[in-house]
C-alpha cells in the first residue's frame, strides 16, 4: 500500500526543467519553438500544417551560454510580473517559458499583436539571434505521433540525451513513463504525450 503510494507521489510530481528558456510561437497552424536546455544545447523546432516537423539541435559555447543565461535571469523578475496586453481571440500566442537554476518554473502567455514589457522584448530579441542563427539548416524529425512505448524502447531526447523506458504505467488521464537516462542511475517521471513531443528520433537497442 505504501509502496503504491510512494510510486504514485513520484509518478505525478514535475520533473526538474532540462531547459534554461523555451519561447513557443503559435501562429494558424504554424508552430515555432527555440529552446535553449541548461546542458548548453540550443534547439529550433518548426512545425507547418501538411509538413514534416523539423528540429535543429546546436551546442552553444561557454561564453553564450553565460549570456543567455544572465539575460533570463535579469529579465526573470518582470516577466514574473507581465501580465499579457492586448490578447485578442483569434490572434497568433506566444508561450514564454523560463526555468533559470534556483528560481520556480515561469510560465506566461501573451498575443504576438501584445505590447511587450522591455524584458520580455529583451528576451525575445535574444532568442530572435538564437533562431536566425539556426534557421537555414533543416533536420527532419521522426513522426512519432503514433508510437506507443514499451519498457526497453530507447529515443533520443531535443537536448541530446538518450533515455530507455523502464516502465509504463497508465492514471487516471495519462499514461506516465519512467524513464532511464543513458546508463546511469538517473531516472525520472514524465507523460506519454510529453515523451512524444521531446523524443526527436528512436534509438536502436
Amino acid at each position: 500500500m505504501i509502496g503504491a503510494l510512494l510510486l504514485a507521489l513520484a509518478a505525478t510530481a514535475a520533473p526538474e526543467p532540462t531547459y534554461l528558456v523555451e519561447r513557443i510561437v503559435t501562429v494558424g497552424g504554424a508552430e515555432t519553438r527555440v529552446s535553449v536546455f541548461r546542458n548548453g544545447v540550443a534547439v529550433l523546432a518548426r512545425r507547418r500544417p501538411g509538413e514534416a516537423e523539423n528540429v535543429v539541435r546546436q551546442p552553444l559555447s561557454e561564453v553564450e551560454m553565460k549570456v543567455v543565461t544572465q539575460v533570463v535571469e535579469e529579465c526573470y523578475p518582470e516577466i514574473a510580473r507581465f501580465s499579457g496586453v492586448g490578447d485578442t481571440p483569434g490572434s497568433g500566442r506566444v508561450e514564454l517559458r523560463l526555468a533559470p537554476p534556483g528560481k520556480n518554473p515561469l510560465l506566461v502567455r501573451y498575443a504576438v499583436t501584445a505590447a511587450p514589457s522591455l524584458a520580455v522584448a529583451r528576451l525575445a530579441q535574444a532568442l530572435d539571434g538564437l533562431e536566425g542563427r539556426l534557421v537555414a539548416t533543416r533536420v527532419t524529425r521522426e513522426d512519432l505521433s503514433g508510437w506507443e512505448p514499451a519498457p526497453g524502447d530507447r529515443v533520443e531526447l531535443e537536448d541530446g540525451r538518450v533515455v530507455q523506458v523502464l516502465s509504463v504505467t497508465p492514471s487516471l488521464d495519462s499514461v506516465v513513463v519512467h524513464l532511464q537516462v543513458g546508463d546511469g542511475p538517473a531516472t525520472f517521471f514524465i507523460t506519454e504525450q510529453e515523451l512524444r513531443r521531446l523524443a526527436v528520433r528512436r534509438v536502436a537497442k
